[in-house]
């Protein structure tokens, strides 16, 4: 992870990080790791359910 942004395990939601920090910029690039290093690939991914979703963009 860059410096300057927070990973946070939620407890309320299952299977959630919750990325926070000032720049925009580092926070979506956390956010694109850790979306590369989780990529489903050669599967079904209605199949696959330890993955990580985009569950809303605000």
């Amino acid at each position: 992870m860059f410096e300057k942004v927070t990973v946070i395990r939620s407890e309320k939601v299952k299977d959630e990080l919750v990325l926070d920090g000032n720049d925009i910029e580092l926070v979506s690039r956390s956010a694109a790791l850790i979306n590369q290093k989780c990529h489903v690939k050669n599967k079904d991914i209605r199949k696959f359910f330890d993955g990580i979703y985009v569950s809303e963009k605000g």
